[in-house]
């Protein structure tokens, strides 16, 4: 079996059979790793230092990982997963980093909305939505 080209942005993933499990866990990656430098959460300078460092590494794997399941490449999807289990495991050993996805606001309705999406962008929810994609993500780039 030939591999196909590898694009940025396959034209495939914008097709209505294009599974949409693949497409929202390649976006997710790209928002997980690029989400971060649109906020800065008010903690102490220890801990945002300390999420720089986490986000500076995961930064552009993430992107090529999320590239990659769109590209449906098996090492994206295991580098995907192997990422989301580190961040499940970072926020169990570093519980106060769990405040950094909480956004204030003076609108509840806009803390609210704000809070769940960078829960699910940047935060655990993403984590745990892409490893429950696992089995889907696996099974659909098992020939390629």
């Amino acid at each position: 079996m030939e591999k196909r080209k590898f694009k940025i942005f396959p034209p495939e993933r914008m097709g209505i059979d294009f599974p949409w499990q693949i497409w929202a866990a390649g976006w997710l990656c790209i928002f997980k790793g690029l989400i971060w430098l649109a906020y800065e959460p008010n903690l102490p300078d220890s801990t945002l230092t300390l999420l720089a460092y986490k986000y500076g590494l995961e930064m552009i794997p993430l992107i090529l990982f999320g590239i990659g399941i769109w590209n449906l490449r098996k090492w994206a999807v295991w580098g995907a997963l192997v990422v989301c289990g580190l961040n499940l495991i970072f926020i169990l050993f570093n519980p106060q980093v769990f405040s950094a996805f909480v956004v204030k606001s003076e609108v509840l309705l806009w803390s609210v909305l704000l809070s769940i999406v960078t829960l699910i962008c940047n935060g655990p929810l993403g984590d745990a939505l892409i490893l429950l994609a696992a089995p889907f993500l696996l099974k659909s780039v098992k020939n390629t």
